[in-house]
This record gives structure tokens, C-alpha cells and sequence, in this order.
């Protein structure tokens, strides 16, 4: 009854593609916006949580996706503003594609 296993503590980077497993967010599809700790990070989508005020989340709560926004964490690094309405599109081209692999935990 606990945490995804596999998902290794401080193995989040900038960019990753996640999959909220508990709180009010449970099933929801977020992108990691920034590194607090190896333990806690900040998810938004662009929609629910912008870019200006992501949400702080354990990792133990969530699902890491094999896929990573690279041009997001290239924004990042380079220290270019995120705009919420570009990174609401990249999430929902990643829902709109048809990809179930987040729901079966792979």
C-alpha cells in the first residue's frame, strides 16, 4: 500500500515526464520544474499548477515516466523563463498521443 516501487530517491531530473500516485492530484500527469532536495521537487503543468507557483512534491509520491522534455530542462539550465501555455501544450501532446504506458506503470 505505499509508494511506486523502483523510483529511486534524487533519480528525478529537470524535465522528467511524472505521474502523481497520491494526494489530490492522484493519476495526473505533472513535469519536474525544479530540484528542492533529492526527496522533494516542483511539478506544474502549466494549467493547475503554473510555472510561477509549481507544486512541492515528494518523490516517494510519484511515478517517474520514461520520457524527459529536454527542451524543458534546456530552459531551465539556461536560465529562459517558462511560459505556462507552451508547457500545458507538451503535456497534452504527451496525453493526446495515445501513450497508456503511465497508467500500467511503465
Amino acid at each position: 500500500m505505499g509508494v511506486t516501487p523502483g523510483l529511486i530517491e534524487g533519480s528525478l531530473k529537470t524535465g522528467d515526464v511524472v505521474f502523481v500516485r497520491r494526494g489530490k492530484n492522484n493519476g495526473k500527469q505533472f513535469v519536474v520544474v525544479g530540484i528542492e532536495s533529492e526527496t522533494r521537487v516542483f511539478i506544474a503543468d502549466g494549467r493547475s499548477y503554473p510555472v510561477e507557483k509549481p507544486k512541492k512534491k515528494n518523490v516517494k509520491h510519484l511515478q517517474k515516466r520514461l520520457m524527459n522534455l529536454k527542451d524543458v530542462a534546456g530552459r531551465v539550465a539556461g536560465g529562459k523563463p517558462l511560459d505556462n501555455g507552451w508547457l500545458a501544450q507538451k503535456v497534452s501532446v504527451i496525453l493526446d498521443d495515445g501513450d497508456t504506458s503511465w497508467r500500467q506503470g511503465g
